[in-house]
This record gives C-alpha cells, structure tokens and sequence, in this order.
C-alpha cells in the first residue's frame, strides 16, 4: 500500500536528491547551521501539565482535521485516503522542546519506520512477518507554545539541514527516507518577498509538522502511472488559488476552531 504523500513535491524527490541534500547539509553545518535558542524553563504545576496534555489532543485533532478536510477533501493527495488512519499512519505529538529534543524525536520515528524491516532484510527472513501493523508513514506534530523557535517557518527550514544530516543520514536512512515540512506559515518562495499566496497553503498545516515518508513508497507513487503526477503540485496550486486567500485560510482555521470544540465536548 502507498505511503501518505500529503506533500506532492516529494513526488520529484530521488535518491540523488536526497544525497545531495544530505551532504550539503553535513558540509554547511557548522556555517548555516542557526544559533540554538534556549527554551525557557517549564515550571509544570498539575494546571500547566493538563493544559500541556488538552494542547496535545488539540493539535493531533486539528492535523487529522486538516488531512481529512483540505488535503483529502480538496484532492490535494490521491494517495492519502488509505493511509489517514491508525495503524498505516501513525500521528504523534512532539514533546520537544529545543533543537536537540526534536532531533532525537525524528531519529526515533525513523527507526520506527525502516529499523524492523532493515534488520529482516539483513536476516533474510520475514516469515514472521514483524512488519505487519507498522505504519507506512508518520506526521510528527510540535507544540509551538513548548517550543517557540519553530513558530518561524525559516528557522524550521534550517532545523530541517540538521534533522536531515543527523536523525536520517547519520542513521543510514538517506535511501529509505523522505522528510518533508508543513507549517502554518510556510511558503513555497521561502527567502523570498513577504507577500500572501493562497497556493501556499498546499504546504500550510495547522501546526509545525515533520512527515517521514519511506521512499519504496514514494518510488511506487512515481512509477503506478498516475497521469502526469509532476504536474500535480502546480495544478494544486492554481486550484487553491481560484478558491481564493480568504477561503483556504477559513479551511486551515476551522482545523483549529474544531480541534478545541472536538477536545472539550
């Protein structure tokens, strides 16, 4: 079964691409790499950790929300319907609350994907079949309350050269694994002007989310003769914008207001 591609450019993605990627991002560390910032010390009193806990439900909330509503209801992924749910998608709330938290978090969200199947493969022997009820997939979702820094879309881009360099091809994952961002400001033009593009919203979701994707899954995607599959991120983005600013932006919002009624009803 195909993995959850919600994000169709990785539909273009090789295995050069992801090399590439990775040694640009092992190379330019030190220089690109952007200055940590500390997060500020958490004082959990029983109040502060339930409102911790409501903020997790309401974020896995509004991203099931928004997979069913604007990427699935919107057409924006063909291949997204069998994987919306448990146990081919797994959907999980980041506790991170700095840089190295969240690398580690995504370092272990990729064993969960490929490890298993890795060790069965050098064993040469799946009749156990271990990998039944593993996801295909996963939407790893932060709390940009807990975790300020990432509330920009820019220092999330920069975060993503480290996740890449340590938690994927530190990890011997570079040929197994996509990761691709989504986020409430992201901008395809991304060091460009400042400017609103309701095609934007093809990668807007309604919290900072890294989705891990294996890449046999992607590679099926490419070659199951889907009709002009590359085509797809730009006919997304005119569609978006016929819909106009002002209606993706109530899409995305709605995701929010109904994640609030859905945990406290």
């Amino acid at each position: 079964m195909l993995g959850l591609i919600l994000h169709v450019r990785a539909f273009a993605y090789r295995r050069s691409m992801a090399e590439a990627v990775s040694a640009a991002a092992t190379s330019a560390l030190e220089a690109a790499r952007p200055r940590r910032r500390s997060s500020p010390i958490l004082r959990l009193t029983s109040t502060a950790t339930t409102r911790i806990l409501v903020s997790n439900d309401r974020r896995i909330a509004a991203t099931q929300r928004w997979l069913d509503d604007v990427v699935i209801g919107q057409k924006l992924c063909p291949f997204a319907p069998p994987v919306r749910s448990a146990p081919k998608l797994r959907l999980v709330a980041s506790s991170a609350t700095d840089d190295d938290a969240f690398v580690q978090e995504v370092a272990e969200e990729a064993r969960l994907l490929v490890g298993t199947r890795k060790d069965n493969d050098s064993k040469a022997d799946s009749s156990k079949g271990d990998d039944t009820n593993r996801p295909e997939t996963t939407l790893l979702v932060l709390n940009e309350v807990a975790f300020p820094s990432i509330s920009d879309f820019r220092y999330f881009v920069q975060l993503s050269w480290r996740l890449q360099a340590e938690a994927i091809c530190d990890n011997n994952f570079a040929s197994d694994l996509q990761l691709v961002l989504f986020h409430p400001a992201a901008r395809h033009n991304t060091y460009g002007e400042d400017f609103e593009d309701a095609a934007d919203y093809t990668i807007r979701s309604p919290h900072p989310t890294v989705h891990l994707l294996r890449e046999v899954d992607v590679m099926k995607a490419v070659r199951g003769g889907y009709g002009d599959l590359e085509g797809l991120p730009s006919r997304n983005k005119a569609k978006l914008r016929m819909d106009g600013l002002e209606r993706c932006r109530d899409r995305l919002e709605d995701c929010v207001v109904s994640s609030k009624r859905t945990v406290t009803s």
